[in-house]
């Protein structure tokens, strides 16, 4: 079953407008979120970061949306109220012209499924592309997510299970699905966000407790001849927390716990 407008649907009969400029052109944002036996987690980080992406995208409004009680009622209709559960919150434009910035007629689902994170440290490489940290889309997790995949899928065709993103300015970004933070010379950092990357959900939970446990951790600029000297690289996200990664590159890291306990 998913949510959809309101109504509950089994999934196969919900059903997008072939007019709707979020299959017609990736006009639209999506957010995936952690349940745990039902319950949502950080709810308030991932509508945030939705809002910027319905204010900038003109997307329908999500104010009036209790989400924490749609993904309980979801979660319980999909017998995954106990454990972790993948839930997917995706919102269209609709219908309408290429310049409006309001919508009347789009859609929001919420989607939700039992989730098992995978136990084996990722491997990862540089990738060949650039992250452009001026683009008009910095800051939102578009529907348009093909350079993601694709940037995936020439990762893992390399024998990698993820792939890392400089930008335009040769400055450390993010990975294809996370956030990254490394450990050089015992000090940690992660890019900051005039790096282009996405202001992911967990990282800004990291930073918080950090802060709290009086770790730090600098949000700066990271060259490549930084990274290359990394102890550790781990990837941070929603789903998964953060991961210690197991090699760059096919340069082996120290495997090394992230210092931060998180709650």
């Amino acid at each position: 079953m998913i949510w959809c407008n309101e109504d509950w649907l089994p999934q196969e009969n919900a059903v997008v407008d072939l007019a709707d400029r979020g299959l017609l052109h990736g006009l639209g944002a999506f957010e995936t979120m952690l349940a745990v036996d039902g319950v949502l987690q950080h709810q308030d980080r991932h509508r945030q970061r939705m809002q910027c992406a319905v204010d900038r995208l003109g997307l329908p409004a999500i104010s009036h949306l209790d989400l924490p009680a749609i993904v309980a009622e979801l979660c319980a209709k999909n017998h995954c109220v106990e454990g972790q559960s993948r839930v997917r919150w995706t919102i269209t434009a609709g219908r309408g012209p290429l310049d409006q910035s309001s919508s009347v007629d789009g859609k929001i689902f919420v989607q939700a499924q039992l989730y098992v994170p995978s136990v084996e440290r990722p491997h990862l490489i540089t990738l060949p592309w650039r992250r452009n940290e001026q683009s008009p889309l910095v800051g939102l997790k578009c529907a348009s997510y093909a350079e993601n995949l694709l940037a995936l899928r020439h990762a893992r065709a390399k024998g990698a299970d993820e792939g890392l993103f400089f930008n335009t300015r040769d400055e450390l970004c993010e990975a294809c699905m996370a956030n990254v933070f490394v450990q050089i010379k015992g000090g940690l950092f992660t890019p900051s966000l005039t790096s282009g990357c996405l202001p992911g959900v967990m990282r800004a939970v990291i930073l918080d407790v950090a802060r709290e446990q009086g770790i730090a951790i600098q949000e700066t600029i990271i060259t490549r001849t930084q990274l290359a000297a990394a102890e550790q690289i781990f990837l941070s996200s929603a789903l998964r927390g953060i991961v210690s990664a197991q090699s760059l590159d096919q340069r082996l890291l120290s495997g090394d716990a992230f210092p931060v306990m998180l709650p």
